[in-house]
Formats: structure tokens, C-alpha cells, sequence
């Protein structure tokens, strides 16, 4: 009985894994003058909602590292009309890529290339 149990389990847990998206939000706090970055996925019966934030003397970069990569990553960002945002992500083993992207109301989508997979995303406008 605790074979089928345990086989049952690994089952659902897999599929569960397999199943979820994962969202990194990205905004401008102007009030603060910080950035902050919310990271979910889309299972509403785990409560995973995390709130990150970058201050005025802080780092210059959000970072996200993803062990079990899902499937893809989508990443909104939500500044004022013009701002921009250096992204990066590196997949496994490979060199890590770097652009340079709007971040007025967009969204951009990672399709992950391997089990791991790192995102940093940089303070708005950050020369």
C-alpha cells in the first residue's frame, strides 16, 4: 500500500511541475525610488507571491535562478513611457545573453533551453 501511495504522489508532483508558468512582474516605485519585482507561477493552490525589492543604494540588478526550469518565463514590465531595463538570462552552460529592452508596458517571454535557467533584470534606465 505505501508503494502505489508513494508512486501515486511522484506522479501528480511531476505533472504539477511540469503543468506551471512562472511570471517575474518588474515596476518603478518612484515615491521609494526603487524598483520592485513580484515572482509567481500560475498554481493557485500554492502560495508562492514573493516581493522583491532594489532601493536608491542597493544593488543594480533583480536576480531570479530557476533549478527545474518551467517551460517558459514570462516577464512583465510595467515603468513610465520611455525607461528601459538591461535583461539577462543564461541557460545552463551557455554564455550568458544581455539586451538592453523597453520596459513601458511590455512583456517578454523566455522559452527555457535547459533545466536551469537565471534571469537578472536591471534598475530602470541603469547606464
Amino acid at each position: 500500500m505505501k508503494k502505489i501511495t508513494l508512486s501515486v504522489a511522484l506522479l501528480l508532483g511531476g505533472y504539477v511541475t511540469k503543468a506551471q508558468t512562472e511570471y517575474i512582474d518588474v515596476t518603478k516605485k518612484n515615491i521609494f525610488g526603487r524598483s520592485e519585482m513580484v515572482v509567481y507561477n500560475d498554481n493557485v493552490d500554492y502560495d508562492d507571491l514573493e516581493y522583491l525589492y532594489i532601493g536608491r543604494n542597493n544593488d543594480n540588478y533583480h536576480y531570479v535562478k530557476y533549478q527545474f526550469a518551467p517551460p517558459y518565463i514570462i516577464v512583465t514590465m510595467s515603468d513610465d513611457k520611455g525607461d528601459t531595463r538591461e535583461l539577462c538570462t543564461a541557460h545552463g552552460d551557455k554564455p550568458t545573453e544581455c539586451k538592453v529592452v523597453s520596459s513601458y508596458a511590455t512583456q517578454y517571454k523566455i522559452n527555457a533551453e535547459s533545466n536551469l535557467v537565471q534571469v537578472w533584470i536591471s534598475k530602470p534606465n541603469v547606464k
